[in-house]
């Protein structure tokens, strides 16, 4: 992949969103998100740019350039492979995170407290939450 374009593109599909899904999470037009993955704009502002690569949880050297700076793959490749999986998330994950994202502050906090009562609930019934088969 040797332009941007190109990297964004796969990025977003890797991470399987659309170029809706991008729009929305960015609040940009989806006709700008398609003119980011088609190479027709060559200036995307910072702020975007790298709301983009938190987004598609990429390195902003390499989405911007295509390499990584090699303290990067060292660190990497010392890390524990539990540390490892931690880095990357499922695609459940993905889209949990990408939803949550899209949510107002108020209701993010509404749900971390849901969530936690559920995981506190499953922890304390032994990992069984009830109705859960």
């Amino acid at each position: 992949m040797n332009i941007l374009a190109e990297r964004i593109r796969a990025s977003r599909e890797k991470a399987g969103l659309s170029q809706a899904d991008v729009a929305k999470s960015l609040r940009v037009s989806a006709s700008a998100v398609n003119q980011w993955e088609s190479g027709f704009s060559k200036n995307i502002k910072l702020e975007y740019f790298f709301a983009l690569t938190n987004l598609l949880q990429q390195d902003p050297q390499w989405l911007a350039t295509g390499t990584v700076f090699p303290q990067l793959h060292r660190m990497q490749a010392q890390m524990p492979p539990s540390d490892q999986a931690a880095v990357s998330l499922v695609g459940a994950e993905k889209a949990l995170l990408h939803h949550f994202r899209l949510l107002p502050a108020k209701l993010r906090k509404r749900l971390l407290r849901f969530v936690k009562g559920l995981s506190d609930l499953s922890v304390s019934e032994g990992g069984n939450v009830r109705g859960a088969q």
